[in-house]
């Protein structure tokens, strides 16, 4: 019996070591953004592109050409988070019915 009372005790004292134990932290996951905010182009040449970077709203935003980050950066912050938040809608893979 005393067995049994220590297997139980055992089960209760992991148990509550488990319900007690801080849940994992997350972490922030860099997201890159290979669509031209500017021009809506799909990069495919991503050796050229990591040239032309910028991080906006936690996204690393990469650029078609030379020119477009000149015209992006002379934008409103508002105007920037918004053609960042389009040109990633626009990458999404489409969701499965």
């Amino acid at each position: 019996m005393k067995k049994y009372s220590a297997i139980f005790a055992s089960i209760a004292i992991l148990s509550g070591v488990a319900v007690f134990a801080a849940p994992p932290k997350k972490t922030a996951k860099a997201v890159d953004v290979w669509t031209c905010p500017m021009t809506g182009e799909a990069i495919k040449d991503h050796a050229t592109a990591a040239k032309k970077t910028v991080v906006v709203a936690g996204k690393t935003v990469h650029f078609c050409c030379a020119g477009c980050p000149e015209k992006f950066s002379a934008l409103s912050a508002k105007e920037q988070k918004a053609k960042v938040i389009a040109a990633a809608k626009k990458e999404a893979p489409a969701k499965k019915s």
